[in-house]
């Protein structure tokens, strides 16, 4: 942090240290010395800029410090600065000038030119080079970045557009590289040489993209050669990553340089592929094309170290270049409208057409629907007649057939009673009549009443488990799903199972109701009868019905029942 006593040279600025110490990465200081006769009148300073960071005193009093000047070093390459020089730091005689740079070798390490001017005198310079280093490249960026969403919105609603999809991708990575000439900060990277990396790769991918863009174009596709282009690519990304810092300048230069090549070869092809094209958006991209060559070929050559200084101009050409690209793309747009819009008017007299042909085809649908429905009517109506009417029936007739004598008059009379509510909860359902919503354990409490003395005379033990279900409501026309669903899967236990244990389970689980019906009859197989037929048919429809799944096993040991609904 301090300069050295001796070993001072003299070199003239603009400086590259590393023409001098070609592996030298570290810290050099630079004295200038200039002689003042009015000291009370101030003094401008302008620094071109200093590579990587840097810090100025004068006459021991500090002017400027970069926030890191170690690793991960500031990034001031590309940045100029403007001091005034005023009293006390002004001396009357000889004044000095030190300035402590922190450079990477590979990384053209050094300082700018420096310029002495009255007050205010290099005041137009500086901001000139402020616009050109800053203000242009900021609305590139700005403008690439606005244009690659753009495109990429576009290409995301229309994927047949593929060639709008790679334009938005490298509209981005080319934003990204050209945050390397407009951020001072080394985040989100731990040192310089990462940031080096992270731009070519940025730069590569940026090229990649664009070689592809101009085949989609061109409507073209060159398997072998976009095969070829990835590989490359890929492969540069791992010599990028993986090679050591002290070859790094080196790959840097001749990836770059092979970009460039690869990106003249290319744009030759497409050249040659739309040279007979008398199309505008054709020649426009060839133009732009010349345009973006002979901008590489200038930053290559400086950043290669061919022509002296750092003003890269491709951050201000990039507006150029953006705005043309989003011409040339928006005239391409154009012609996809019109030829879309042709292909419209082709299609509305198709349409004319098919409407009629539609309309007859609707009028025989409706009839057909018509008639399905009517079915569908049939089917519920005679699905709800089997398990209430039937069913009641079925078990009111095993009542009297088990012991007609023990029946009393109180009994008989309710038994038709219950056929009169079941015929008459049939012609409500049919008529469209709903009522309020129940609870389920209000669903079931009739069930589990009148099957659990039904069972009894039929000898036949039955368990009920209800459990947390006291909150769960279903409508009118789920209730009635439900109660045909218990009183099928009972009366199908009276009529076929001649089991002697019956249990019923109804539990909430989560938004779910699991109703299990379990016997320990003699099963389908065994009765003589398939797992098919109305009884079956009515329970898969009434599980459909209320939005849930039936699983139904038999076998000589039983029967299982388990329907899950969403409750």
């Amino acid at each position: 942090m301090t300069p050295p006593a001796e070993g001072w040279t003299s070199v003239a600025l603009p400086d590259d240290w590393s023409k001098r110490w070609s592996d030298f990465s570290g810290v050099v200081w630079y004295r200038l010395r200039f002689s003042v006769d009015e000291p009370d009148r101030p003094r401008d300073v302008m620094f071109d800029y200093w590579t990587l960071a840097g810090a100025v005193w004068l006459n021991g009093a500090l002017l400027h410090r970069d926030a890191s000047l170690v690793e991960p070093l500031s990034r001031s390459w590309n940045v100029t600065r403007l001091f005034t020089l005023s009293a006390p730091l002004l001396r009357k005689g000889e004044n000095e000038l030190l300035i402590r740079v922190s450079g990477l070798a590979g990384q053209q390490p050094g300082l700018g030119s420096v310029t002495l001017g009255a007050e205010g005198e290099l005041r137009a310079q500086f901001s000139r080079i402020i616009l050109l280093r800053h203000g242009v490249p900021m609305f590139g960026l700005a403008l690439s970045a606005m244009l690659g969403l753009f495109f990429f919105v576009v290409w995301a609603m229309r994927r047949s557009e593929t060639a709008y999809g790679w334009f938005a991708l490298f509209a981005l990575a080319w934003s990204a590289y050209l945050l390397n000439q407009l951020v001072e900060s080394p985040w989100p990277f731990a040192t310089s040489g990462q940031w080096a990396r992270g731009t070519i790769l940025a730069f590569t991918l940026a090229c990649t993209a664009f070689f592809i863009f101009m085949f989609r174009f061109a409507e073209r596709r060159f398997p072998r050669w976009e095969a070829l282009i990835w590989s490359y690519f890929l492969l540069s990304s791992a010599i990028l990553i993986f090679i050591p810092e002290e070859r790094l300048e080196a790959a840097r230069i001749i990836l770059s340089i092979s970009f460039v090549f690869l990106f003249l070869a290319i744009s030759a092809l497409f050249l040659a592929l739309t040279w007979r094209s008398r199309r505008l958006d054709y020649i426009g991209l060839n133009l732009c094309n010349i345009v973006v060559l002979a901008i590489g070929v200038h930053d290559l050559s400086l950043f290669s170290g061919l022509i002296p200084g750092t003003m890269y101009v491709s951050g201000f050409a990039s507006p150029l270049r953006a705005i043309c690209m989003a011409v040339v793309l928006a005239w391409h747009f154009v012609g996809s409208l019109s030829r879309v819009e042709r292909f419209n008017a082709d299609l509305v007299a198709k349409v004319a057409v098919a409407r009629q042909e539609l309309a007859q085809t609707l009028g025989q649908q409706h009839e057909l629907a018509l008639a399905a429905t009517r079915m569908e009517e049939r089917a519920q109506l005679t699905h709800n007649l089997h398990d209430g009417l039937g069913g009641a029936l079925v078990s009111n007739i095993a009542l009297l057939e088990h012991d007609p004598a023990r029946l009393a008059p109180e009994r008989f009379l309710a038994m038709l009673k219950e056929l009169r509510d079941e015929l008459r909860l049939v012609i409500d359902v049919s008529s469209g009549e709903s009522g309020e919503q129940r609870t389920i354990v209000e669903v079931l409490a009739p069930l589990r009443r009148r099957y659990g003395l039904l069972f009894e005379s039929c000898d036949i033990s039955c368990r009920w488990a209800i459990d947390e279900l006291e909150d769960r409501t279903l409508s009118s026309r789920q209730s009635l799903d439900l109660t045909r669903f218990v009183q099928e899967g009972l009366t199908n236990v009276i009529k076929h199972s001649r089991a002697t244990i019956v249990d019923v389970s109804a539990r909430g689980e989560g938004g779910r109701l699991c109703l299990t019906i379990a016997d320990n009859g003699r099963g389908f197989v065994a009765a003589g009868t398939e797992m098919k037929g109305a009884g079956l048919d009515s329970l898969q429809a009434r599980a459909k019905r209320l939005g849930g799944k039936l699983t139904a096993r038999s076998d000589p040991a039983g029967t299982h029942l388990q329907l899950v609904i969403p409750v």
